[in-house]
């Protein structure tokens, strides 16, 4: 394969696989949307000793699996990469890190650069033409160690994501390789499972994303204010009902401290658990109102160190109004608050809260429903898959409408040779599924 130095946007993409890691990827992987950046780093922990008697070291040992980190930049979609990466979307049953204490949550990545002088991966014809085309780094065993959203008016919503892997090959795609993952029986790379890319995992990586509204704006950032956070200082400019603000910018972000799990006779640690609890913090910039009376006393209570703990949500609102992420933060407590202002400009406001993050409590995410696996063209039945803020609903239709009855994830249709989709609905908003034709016997 002819090569360059220059790798150039449309040339690369980053696909993820499901948990656990250790599973045939050769159907189920996703690429991811939007990504702006990625990075891949990775050190030796190599310990050298020496012996009385030689000038010179006499040992050089690798005494356990290298270091190796990804790093991910992207745009908010919809939900679709947070759920690659483990996070939980359903805010309704369970918070955002509510798989962090379950075996077997680790997954694989794939990075695919292009030779720099054929086709780019989307305008890729046939999944054959992916051969002898592309160079693939693929990471196993892979841990979310890292997670920060951030937004501010006059720029779009984007994530960072950083990710520990325990094992990375850089190789030229043929026909599918082996996954990088470690095999939990021989401790070593695993020989048995295989990779594959197909044109099917970009499908919905367009501007479309799966058909779902994407929140991107953040002139559509709504803050629902818990009573009294304002204590003392200056209010949040709201809605006049007081208690929502519509702010100048918005972060949050957390870190998974993760122990890794070595045995006797391999340097592949068996797991990485993490350590509890996570903390997690909020920042927030908005342009102030009114003086709010109070004192620091009633904010912390330093004599029985006694503060109070907040409850925010925060909307990321679409074009149309409908909400595309919801995020719900519980019992944040106030680590700093700013308040300025300046001849000929309004009087600014900036707080930082911090607050503790487990598998049951402290973080939320809710999305409109995701479809994770498309139905298929099948003889026995249709189905889809689907997350998101429950409840979720399902509807199927075909080609002359709204099919009765056919409420389900499920559905075996009456007339063969149709075509067939579903709609998926919660109270944040719905989403098409595409279409799939009930073969004949």
């Amino acid at each position: 394969m002819a090569r360059t130095n220059r790798i150039t946007y449309g040339q690369c993409l980053v696909l993820g696989s499901p948990r656990p890691a250790n599973q045939s990827n050769e159907n189920n992987l996703t690429g991811l949307k939007r990504v702006q950046s990625a990075s891949v780093d990775f050190s030796f922990n190599r310990q050298r000793f020496k012996q009385i008697g030689s000038p010179n070291y006499v040992g050089d040992v690798n005494v356990t699996n290298p270091n190796v980190t990804l790093g991910v930049d992207y745009l908010y979609s919809n939900g679709t990469n947070e759920v690659v990466l483990g996070l939980n979307v359903n805010g309704a049953s369970s918070a955002v890190l509510s798989g962090l204490r379950k075996p077997l949550q680790d997954n694989n990545y794939y990075i695919m650069f292009g030779s720099g002088i054929r086709d780019e991966v989307l305008l890729t014809n046939a999944d054959g033409d992916f051969q002898n085309n592309f160079n693939i780094m693929a990471l196993g065993n892979c841990f979310l160690n890292s997670y920060s959203i951030q937004a501010a008016l006059g720029q779009l919503v984007s994530v960072n994501a950083g990710i520990q892997a325990d094992n990375a090959e850089l190789t030229p795609y043929t026909t599918g390789y082996s996954i990088p993952a470690i095999s939990p029986s021989t401790k070593v790379p695993d020989s048995v499972y295989a990779y594959k890319v197909k044109k099917q995992f970009f499908k919905n990586t367009t501007n479309q994303d799966g058909l779902v509204e994407s929140a991107l704006a953040p002139s559509g950032i709504k803050l629902t204010l818990p009573d009294n956070v304002n204590v003392p200082g200056l209010e949040f400019t709201g809605d006049g009902n007081g208690n929502s603000a519509f702010i100048n910018s918005f972060g949050l972000e957390f870190s998974i401290d993760r122990t890794a799990l070595y045995g006797f006779g391999t340097i592949y640690p068996y797991g990485r658990r993490a350590v509890l609890p996570v903390l997690g913090s909020l920042s927030l910039s908005a342009t102030a109102s009114e003086f709010q009376s109070g004192t620091l006393y009633d904010l912390v209570k330093l004599h029985d160190n006694a503060d109070r703990g907040y409850g925010f949500t925060v909307d990321f609102i679409g074009e149309s109004g409908s909400t595309g992420l919801q995020i719900e933060v519980e019992g944040a407590k106030m680590d700093g608050q700013g308040l300025s202002e300046s001849i000929g400009d309004n009087a600014g406001i900036d707080a930082s809260f911090s607050f503790s993050m487990s598998d049951t409590s402290g973080l939320k995410f809710s999305t409109p429903p995701l479809v994770l696996n498309q139905p298929a063209d099948s003889s026995s039945s249709l189905g889809v898959v689907a997350t998101g803020k429950h409840d979720l609903t399902y509807q199927w239709y075909n080609t002359t409408g709204i099919i009765g009855g056919a409420t389900a994830a499920t559905f075996t249709p009456s007339f063969r040779g149709e075509d067939y989709y579903c709609v998926i609905n919660n109270d944040l908003g719905s989403a098409d599924s595409n279409w799939a034709t009930f073969e004949a016997l």
